[in-house]
Protein backbone atom coordinates (compact mmCIF):
# COMPACT_ATOMS: atom_id res chain seq x y z
CA UNK A 1 0.00 0.00 0.00
CA UNK A 2 1.28 3.69 -0.81
CA UNK A 3 1.35 6.31 1.81
CA UNK A 4 0.36 9.51 0.73
CA UNK A 5 3.66 11.73 1.74
CA UNK A 6 6.42 10.52 2.98
CA UNK A 7 7.46 10.93 6.67
CA UNK A 8 10.45 13.48 5.60
CA UNK A 9 8.20 15.29 3.00
CA UNK A 10 6.57 16.98 5.98
CA UNK A 11 9.81 18.51 8.01
CA UNK A 12 11.10 19.10 4.20
CA UNK A 13 7.87 20.69 3.34
CA UNK A 14 7.30 22.72 6.11
CA UNK A 15 11.24 24.10 6.38
CA UNK A 16 11.19 22.56 9.80
CA UNK A 17 13.83 20.09 10.29
CA UNK A 18 12.54 19.27 13.73
CA UNK A 19 9.57 17.53 13.02
CA UNK A 20 10.61 14.12 14.61
CA UNK A 21 9.05 10.64 13.20
CA UNK A 22 6.80 9.99 15.62
CA UNK A 23 4.85 13.47 15.33
CA UNK A 24 5.13 12.71 11.32
CA UNK A 25 3.19 9.38 11.39
CA UNK A 26 0.43 10.84 13.25
CA UNK A 27 -0.09 13.64 11.70
CA UNK A 28 -0.09 11.48 8.47
CA UNK A 29 -2.50 9.11 10.22
CA UNK A 30 -4.78 12.40 10.59
CA UNK A 31 -4.61 13.37 6.53
CA UNK A 32 -5.21 9.60 6.05
CA UNK A 33 -8.60 9.59 7.82
CA UNK A 34 -9.82 12.57 6.59
CA UNK A 35 -8.59 12.09 2.99
CA UNK A 36 -9.96 8.07 2.83
CA UNK A 37 -13.32 9.52 4.44
CA UNK A 38 -13.29 12.09 1.62
CA UNK A 39 -12.18 10.02 -1.33
CA UNK A 40 -13.91 6.83 -0.50
CA UNK A 41 -10.47 5.10 -0.99
CA UNK A 42 -9.53 2.43 1.51
CA UNK A 43 -6.07 2.15 -0.22
CA UNK A 44 -3.74 4.87 -2.17
CA UNK A 45 -2.73 4.69 -5.39
CA UNK A 46 0.68 3.78 -6.36
CA UNK A 47 2.01 6.16 -7.45
CA UNK A 48 0.23 8.74 -5.39
CA UNK A 49 -1.51 11.28 -8.50
CA UNK A 50 0.03 14.72 -7.51
CA UNK A 51 -2.95 16.28 -6.49
CA UNK A 52 -3.56 13.74 -4.08
CA UNK A 53 -0.37 14.52 -2.65
CA UNK A 54 -0.46 18.30 -2.91
CA UNK A 55 -4.15 17.94 -0.48
CA UNK A 56 -2.51 15.58 1.98
CA UNK A 57 0.68 17.67 2.32
CA UNK A 58 -1.01 20.83 2.59
CA UNK A 59 -3.61 19.06 5.08
CA UNK A 60 -0.90 17.91 7.30
CA UNK A 61 0.71 21.46 7.18
CA UNK A 62 -2.33 22.38 8.86
CA UNK A 63 -2.91 20.02 11.20
CA UNK A 64 0.98 20.47 12.19
CA UNK A 65 0.92 24.33 12.73
CA UNK A 66 -2.30 24.11 14.41
CA UNK A 67 -3.81 20.73 15.73
CA UNK A 68 -6.46 22.06 17.68
CA UNK A 69 -7.71 24.04 14.32
CA UNK A 70 -8.09 27.14 16.58
CA UNK A 71 -8.86 30.38 14.52
CA UNK A 72 -8.95 32.90 17.18
CA UNK A 73 -6.93 33.82 20.02
CA UNK A 74 -7.42 36.54 22.42
CA UNK A 75 -4.49 37.32 25.21
CA UNK A 76 -4.57 40.45 27.09
CA UNK A 77 -4.65 42.74 24.60
CA UNK A 78 -3.62 41.09 21.87
CA UNK A 79 -6.09 39.29 19.54
CA UNK A 80 -5.23 36.95 16.44
CA UNK A 81 -8.07 36.16 13.96
CA UNK A 82 -6.99 34.51 10.97
CA UNK A 83 -9.52 35.75 7.99
CA UNK A 84 -10.96 32.28 7.11
CA UNK A 85 -9.66 30.05 9.84
CA UNK A 86 -8.04 26.84 8.90
CA UNK A 87 -11.33 24.67 8.98
CA UNK A 88 -11.83 27.10 6.34
CA UNK A 89 -8.80 25.88 4.05
CA UNK A 90 -9.32 21.96 5.22
CA UNK A 91 -12.86 21.91 4.06
CA UNK A 92 -12.02 23.58 1.03
CA UNK A 93 -9.44 20.31 0.54
CA UNK A 94 -11.79 17.46 1.58
CA UNK A 95 -15.18 19.24 -0.87
CA UNK A 96 -12.18 19.02 -3.50
CA UNK A 97 -11.48 15.46 -2.49
CA UNK A 98 -14.86 14.52 -2.64
CA UNK A 99 -15.53 16.14 -5.76
CA UNK A 100 -12.37 14.92 -7.63
CA UNK A 101 -12.74 11.14 -6.57
CA UNK A 102 -16.83 10.95 -5.69
CA UNK A 103 -17.84 7.45 -6.70
CA UNK A 104 -21.58 7.43 -5.65
CA UNK A 105 -23.88 5.95 -7.69
CA UNK A 106 -21.39 5.35 -10.55
CA UNK A 107 -20.24 1.06 -11.50
CA UNK A 108 -17.51 0.06 -9.43
CA UNK A 109 -15.33 -2.52 -11.35
CA UNK A 110 -15.23 -3.53 -15.06
CA UNK A 111 -18.11 -4.62 -16.96
CA UNK A 112 -17.95 -6.30 -20.08
CA UNK A 113 -18.71 -3.48 -23.38
CA UNK A 114 -21.86 -3.65 -24.83
CA UNK A 115 -22.67 -5.78 -27.54
CA UNK A 116 -24.62 -3.53 -30.23
CA UNK A 117 -24.99 -6.69 -32.76
CA UNK A 118 -28.65 -7.17 -31.75
CA UNK A 119 -31.33 -7.35 -34.66
CA UNK A 120 -34.53 -5.70 -34.06
CA UNK A 121 -37.64 -7.16 -35.72
CA UNK A 122 -40.93 -5.20 -36.53
CA UNK A 123 -43.89 -7.13 -36.43
CA UNK A 124 -47.11 -5.66 -38.04
CA UNK A 125 -50.46 -6.35 -36.27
Amino acid sequence: MADLFDLGDLPSWLQVPGVDTETAIRVRRYVNGWLQDATGLDTWPDPVPDKLWAWAIELAALVHENPTAKWSQTVDDSADVYERGPQGRRREILDAARTAYNTAGKPQGSFPEPDWHWTSVTTRC
